[in-house]
Order: C-alpha cells, then sequence, then structure tokens
C-alpha cells in the first residue's frame, strides 16, 4: 500500500502500523512545482518524465 500524507503525521502513521506488525517506512516525498514534470532520483540514476 502506498500512501502521501503530510510529513507532520508519517511518523503516526508508520507507529499505528507497526502495532499491527505490518511493516511501514517513508520511501520518498512529493514537491510543488511550476513545471509539468516527474522526477525519480535513485540509485539507477535520476530521470525525469513530462
Amino acid at each position: 500500500m502506498e500512501l502521501y500524507v503530510e510529513a507532520s503525521i508519517a511518523e503516526e502513521l508508520i507507529s499505528i502500523s507497526k502495532s499491527f506488525n505490518v511493516d511501514a517506512q517513508i520511501i520518498g516525498r512529493v514537491e510543488s512545482s511550476t513545471q509539468k514534470k516527474l522526477t525519480i532520483s535513485s540509485d539507477y540514476g535520476i530521470f525525469e518524465y513530462s
């Protein structure tokens, strides 16, 4: 499952999921932009889609 939430509640959601023995982690972030594009930065490189 993937959730997009405010950073301020991410840790609380991770704690709740762990109480049900479900692993959870923060895997990225979303930033506002004036451009219509997606940038993915990973160990495999930087990928930009527009």
